[in-house]
């Protein structure tokens, strides 16, 4: 029924003498209400992004510092590990949590045959696999109470080298003294309590403990060696990756932390981005939607312009032919000029839109924060980056 539409339409404001300028400049200001209220739909998040990005420019700074085992601020420049170092890192973090792994799995064979010791007989029997609760429940109370030791063992050693290197005041070790005198009870117990233990596995591991084989009789003594050798090898394991893991933690928290804000930094970043591009798009879309609804009343009233600017549109094809005017670049006054004959040209037409305040405030105010991402991106990259999947965000 279109042609029904177009003959009332017709009918109607056929016999107008400004229909066409009338007609465009209803268009034009349907088109400027368009595009605002799409802007508004599209940009209603951009203050909330401001401000994340604020607090996330904050942060960053807070990750430029680092204090040392005294509190002392120490300036750096981040990303703090290179790549290699970061891989390194990580791997020993893995290595590190299946010795402790091993080392409970170890504890809790070695403890479980002690629970005789400590558990009634009738209760070991009563209750089956008590023993190995029993095992399990004290290995881990003393896999931590080692974790304990060591760290404050490498804690103590690197807070007397850097008060020998910077000549700090040597009081400042006095808080140190009380964790390393229990990290050496606990490993002063750790050592005692496992050559203990692991003669009681060599005993009980020995089949012939009650026969004269002499075959049995030979590797006594190299099961007993063992069995406690290969307790201490792995808690030798487990002190040396502490080390490296109480030396760099706290700049991996802090390394992991700024990746962290980085990574929802670049998210906050991409949305402002894509609601540039939006807002760019559905301006061009709703500009190109109204124009062809202009196009569409030239071709209704058979006219493109109104017979009484006739004359003014020649003016403006003489304008244009001997290139003294150029519709990209209008100036206010020109456009004044020809605007009742925007119906001719898609530059004057978007003319209107181009220059509205309200519109073109609210693509400079996301253009101005593009530019601030830009220049934020440009400063990181110049930094170098670190691939992410290699980050492990599980914190020791």
């Amino acid at each position: 029924m279109w042609f029904l539409q177009e003959f009332f339409f017709k009918k109607r404001s056929g016999n107008l003498p400004f229909k066409m300028r009338n007609m465009t400049q209803s268009h034009q200001q349907e088109c400027r209400e368009s595009i605002k209220d799409e802007f508004t739909s599209i940009t209603r998040k951009l203050p909330a992004l401001q401000v994340r990005l604020r607090i996330k420019d904050a942060k960053a700074n807070m990750h430029q510092n680092l204090k040392d085992i005294f509190g002392n601020p120490q300036k750096v420049i981040q990303p703090i590990f290179t790549q290699d170092e970061l891989v390194k890192f990580t791997q020993n973090l893995y290595i590190y949590r299946a010795v402790l792994v091993l080392m409970v799995f170890f504890e809790s064979i070695l403890y479980s045959l002690m629970a005789s010791l400590f558990i009634r007989k009738q209760s070991l029997n009563d209750f089956a696999g008590i023993e190995y609760i029993f095992g399990f429940s004290f290995a881990i109370i003393f896999v931590a109470a080692l974790h304990f030791a060591f760290k404050n063992m490498w804690e103590f050693f690197e807070a007397k080298h850097l008060i020998e290197k910077n000549s700090y005041d040597k009081k400042l070790l006095k808080p140190f003294y009380l964790n390393i005198t229990l990290a050496g009870i606990i490993l002063t117990i750790f050592i005692v309590t496992n050559i203990y233990t692991g003669y009681i596995r060599a005993i009980i591991l020995e089949p012939g403990a009650t026969s004269t084989s002499s075959y049995l009789e030979k590797i006594h003594g190299p099961l007993l060696v063992f069995s406690i050798a290969i307790t201490f090898i792995v808690a030798l394991v487990m002190a040396l990756l502490e080390k490296e893991i109480t030396d760099k933690s706290i700049k991996y928290k802090v390394f992991v932390n700024w990746k962290r804000q980085q990574k929802e930094r670049k998210e906050y970043n991409t949305q402002v981005k894509d609601m540039l591009k939006k807002c760019n798009e559905k301006k061009e879309l709703i500009i190109e939607k109204y124009w062809g609804v202009t196009l569409d009343s030239q071709r209704i009233f058979e006219i493109e312009v109104d017979t009484d600017r006739e004359e003014l549109y020649n003016e403006l094809e003489a304008e244009i032919s001997n290139n003294t005017i150029n519709l990209n670049d209008l100036t206010p006054d020109k456009y004044q000029k020809y605007i009742s004959i925007a119906s001719t040209k898609l530059e004057l037409f978007r003319y209107s839109v181009d220059s509205d305040d309200s519109i073109s405030n609210s693509i400079n105010d996301i253009e101005k924060v593009v530019a601030e991402i830009d220049e934020f991106e440009n400063k990181s990259s110049s930094k170098g980056e670190i691939d992410e999947s290699k980050i492990d965000n599980n914190k020791d």
